[in-house]
């Protein structure tokens, strides 16, 4: 997360959807450098996942307006981010040993950590894997960008895959500087497709999972 005073923005890092890429970019025009969840204090409460709807309550807190900040978030295709979000739990779980496991071990570890995910917990929480970014990972786009009811809290959302379009535009608006290109930084620790990792029971168990993010962005397996 970042936020500007200066600029009026806030960038909310959804994990998983090239975020860290974006804070990277937008470290020199912003006051507020999201920490990680385990370092926020009552003086610093801003971690770097964290959602619109706590935010909102520490903004009103501190005694400032919310709506007057221009809010936005990064989303992905919900098969591919999944896969990206297991290979950092496995990592995380397994440490560097992980990394030499068999193409067919990765695959069937993936798939049957896919099938703990529970659309009741949190559109999309994954049960076990309650901590960190591990779990605001598993959130669906409005699970992580919406507030007690549901209704979206940014005012933009830019589709990882239009990144080098759609982050520009955002960035004028606000009156950023322009990269010269997107800086690549935290790239996943899976090689070839993502579509390698599902059978036909996963695919459409993501598929029904997050069936609000795919019929909203247009995403396809």
């Amino acid at each position: 997360m970042r936020i500007s005073h200066r600029h009026r923005f806030v960038f909310f890092a959804s994990p998983k959807t090239g975020s860290r890429s974006v804070r990277k970019l937008l470290d020199a025009h912003s006051e507020i450098h999201g920490r990680p969840a385990d370092e926020v204090t009552e003086d610093f409460p801003f971690y770097n996942h964290m959602r619109p709807v706590e935010l909102r309550d520490v903004f009103g807190v501190r005694g400032w307006d919310f709506d007057a900040y221009f809010k936005f978030v990064m989303v992905r295709n919900p098969w591919s981010r999944l896969v990206s979000l297991y290979e950092m739990y496995a990592f995380r779980e397994g440490g560097q040993l992980s990394r030499l496991r068999s193409r067919s071990t990765r695959h069937e570890g993936f798939r049957a950590w896919s099938r703990t995910l529970d659309s009741k917990l949190g559109r999309g929480v994954a049960p076990g894997v309650q901590k960190g970014v591990i779990r605001f990972g598993a959130f669906s786009y409005v699970g992580f960008a919406g507030d007690e009811n549901g209704r979206p809290l940014v005012d933009e959302v830019i589709k990882l895959e239009e990144i080098d379009s759609g982050l520009p535009a955002v960035l004028e608006r606000l009156g950023v500087p322009l990269p010269r290109r997107v800086p690549q930084t935290g790239r996943g620790r899976y090689h070839g497709s993502y579509r390698a990792y599902y059978d036909d029971e996963t695919r459409e168990l993501v598929g029904a999972l997050y069936a609000e993010d795919i019929q909203r962005f247009g995403y396809t397996f």
